[in-house]
């Protein structure tokens, strides 16, 4: 096979930092975040990241180096980020209610020299004590309280015109070569083994951020809301993008990031104009939206899905309810950002594809022998781009494998397999079919679990669902487990055997056995997507089928989400 380079010119624009300090220095006193009981402008913002800036200067400065940031999304963070990229490190963001094993492994594997908080230390933190202890790092506090990120205003006037479009201490001659360096570093959820670090350059980041900001009109006047948990290049996608083009970064407050009726009540209060999260969630909030008496969020003209599959049939709800609301599908790997897109604008069936590659971006779909597939055919999905990271980081830096280009593959273009199937329709559209790994095969019959789900969450009594599989002996699959939130539960339709009833319609003789339990809700990752390896644990665990009211685990995972809800 001969794979020619992706035609799109290799960006030589601006790093994301530079671009939000042309913006502060054009409009000042825009809003450039909101949060924290009050707006702040992008003139204050700039003052907090050159602060934080200097800090890690006078700190022994962190060109080339990782530094880890803890915080919540807000100001704080926002100006954090920007002083980390204006002193040359690079970003490893952690999510602050994620303090067990995740965020050991990922500070243990980077090890970066320096951990900012916005504040001081809270009392009784292990993790803290033991990057410290264990890793000998630095705990900085870079909060506005403590006087290191609210600086007296410096007199800017005496600085060139080159000299304002630069960041914070960089020169001319050395701006463009940042473009090269890494930017973060985003750690997979770790739900199928050791979290993996996923290094992303300025150069890709900001030619994704070109595409994006212009593609989804977030310019002046946008108000855009921050979803995704830190530590997921979502998160900073969210972040950045208001920022660069001179719109409100709106961060949605952490108690109400899983509540969607609160979360909607918060959208309309904030004339928030883009939201994005992931086609689970979606399916909650419209939900919440809809329901007699909410307030419709009437600012809101994008939403864009990513993460999951979107059904055809969560799509036709999101335009039947609110037909101004622009919207996306997304579809790609953390290793290229995203890959693919497609704009919802009618009717969907059952699957709504992924679309076409985002510029900068190609996907081929190839077979178990790396040939092309004839269209229509399902294969394998690759992505083929100068933006897909070079590699992995860390303990995972020697695991190579995803990144085997295809046989006569030639020029400067990476390849990421990223283990999803799909095919190319007639019109063009790629579709997405499921993941290589969820493809399970019991007594005989190869199943695609995404299919299983499909199928129930059809069925006008399912809310939500996901379905996994049960281990058997000698690595054989012994059957399904599926997880059901019902729309209403006292409904005499929400019981295991009209869900078996609806899979034995949809595969006939091929239905595979299935235990059923309702849950008030699907344990999710910090990304937002379902937790599938908490599904997996429970349905290995023994128990009796068809549980139909909470069992003693399902009542302490309940009781988590409780918490963080």
């Amino acid at each position: 096979m001969t794979a020619s380079p992706v035609t799109a010119a290799v960006f030589t624009g601006r790093p994301v930092h530079e671009l939000v300090r042309r913006h502060a220095r054009a409009t000042p006193d825009a809003v450039a975040v909101t949060g924290e009981g009050r707006s702040v402008s992008y003139r204050d913002l700039l003052r907090r990241a050159d602060a934080v800036a200097g800090v890690l200067r006078a700190a022994g400065g962190v060109r080339g180096l990782p530094v880890a940031v803890r915080m919540d999304p807000g100001p704080c963070l926002a100006a954090a980020a920007l002083g980390v990229l204006a002193a040359g490190g690079h970003l490893l963001c952690l999510d602050t209610s994620e303090a067990g094993g995740r965020s050991r492994a990922v500070l243990a594997d980077l090890r970066p020299a320096f951990l900012l908080l916005d504040g001081a230390t809270p009392a009784g933190d292990d993790l803290l004590a033991w990057y410290r202890d264990a890793l000998g790092g630095t705990v900085l506090d870079a909060g506005p309280a403590s006087g290191a990120a609210t600086p007296p205003e410096p007199d800017r006037d005496a600085r060139t015109a080159a000299d304002a479009d630069l960041a914070v201490g960089e020169t001319p001659e050395t701006a463009g070569d940042l473009l090269d360096e890494w930017m973060y570093v985003a750690y997979t959820s770790g739900s199928t083994g050791r979290p993996k670090g996923i290094p992303q350059t300025h150069r890709g980041f900001a030619q994704f951020m070109d595409w994006f900001t212009a593609e989804f009109r977030i310019g002046p006047g946008a108000r855009v809301a921050q979803w995704a948990a830190p530590g997921y290049d979502a998160s900073l996608v969210e972040m950045f993008a208001p920022l660069v083009s001179g719109a409100t970064l709106c961060p949605v407050p952490a108690k109400l990031r899983a509540n969607p009726e609160r979360l909607a009540a918060w959208l309309a209060a904030e004339r928030v104009t883009h939201l994005q999260t992931v086609p689970s969630f979606a399916r909650r909030l419209l939900e919440a939206v809809t329901a007699p008496g909410a307030r419709p969020p009437a600012e809101l003209g994008c939403l864009l899905l990513a993460g999951e599959a979107l059904t055809g049939e969560l799509a036709d709800g999101v335009r039947a309810a609110l037909p101004a609301v622009r919207l996306v599908n997304l579809y790609g790997p953390t290793e290229s950002i995203l890959a693919a897109w497609h704009e919802v604008t009618g009717t969907e069936g059952g699957r709504v594809p992924i679309g076409r590659p985002i510029p900068g971006r190609d996907i081929l779909v190839l077979d178990g022998q790396d040939r092309p597939c004839p269209e229509g055919a399902v294969g394998d999905l690759v992505v083929r781009s100068p933006y897909v990271t070079p590699g992995y980081v860390g303990a995972a830096a020697g695991d190579l494998s995803a990144f085997r280009p295809p046989p006569g593959a030639h020029g400067p273009d990476r390849f990421y397999r990223t283990g999803d199937r799909g095919r190319r329709a007639e019109d063009g559209l790629l579709e997405f079919h499921g993941r290589r790994d969820h493809q399970v095969k019991v007594n005989g019959v190869r199943l695609e679990l995404g299919d299983v789900e499909s199928a129930l969450a059809a069925h006008g009594s399912v809310a939500e669902c996901a379905v996994v599989a049960v281990p058997g002996r000698h690595r054989q699959v012994a059957g399904l487990a599926a997880y059901v939130v019902p729309r209403d539960p006292a409904a005499g339709d929400a019981v295991p055997a009209t869900w078996r009833a609806a899979l034995r319609r949809w595969f006939g003789r091929a239905t595979p056995p299935v235990t059923f339990t309702v849950v008030a809700r699907l344990p999710r990752t910090a990304g937002g997507k379902v937790d599938r390896d908490t599904l997996r644990r429970l349905a290995a665990a023994p128990d009796t089928p068809d549980r139909t009211t909470p069992t003693p685990r399902s009542k302490q995972y309940a009781g988590m989400r409780s918490q963080e809800s």
